[in-house]
């Protein structure tokens, strides 16, 4: 009985240590995919010369260009509200600062209204 105990404690510790840094490596995905959609709509806008439209959604959890759609992955939220802004030829945009959250974590990806530079902050 004290064996059959003891493993199901390590179980659940190594379970536990385990999912932690699935949750890390989920939020670290997602910024990831996020930041190259960005800049590859600012791409996408200066190479055809019309701006493109990228679109926040809270309540679906995802962000899309024309080209693809990103749905944030198991356990990752944003408190950000929905937003769409239009990245200009020029790389102007409204600006966007879009936090994700897993567990404990966040980060943060920005895009300037100004010059497009997209930036992601721990």
């Amino acid at each position: 009985m004290l064996v059959t105990v003891a493993i199901v404690v390590l179980i659940g510790t190594i379970s536990i240590f385990a999912l932690g840094r699935t949750d890390k490596a989920q939020l670290e995905n997602d910024v990831a995919s996020i930041a190259l959609m960005f800049q590859q709509a600012r791409l996408q806008a200066a190479e055809t010369g019309r701006p493109v439209e990228v679109i926040y959604s809270q309540p679906d959890m995802s962000i899309s260009t024309p080209l693809e759609i990103h749905v944030f992955g198991r356990g990752v939220t944003s408190p950000t509200e929905s937003a769409t802004i239009i990245i200009r030829p020029s790389g102007e945009s409204e600006g966007l600062e879009l936090e994700l959250v897993s567990g404990d974590l966040n980060r943060t990806v920005g895009v300037d209204w100004l010059t497009g530079q997209v930036r992601v902050s721990p």
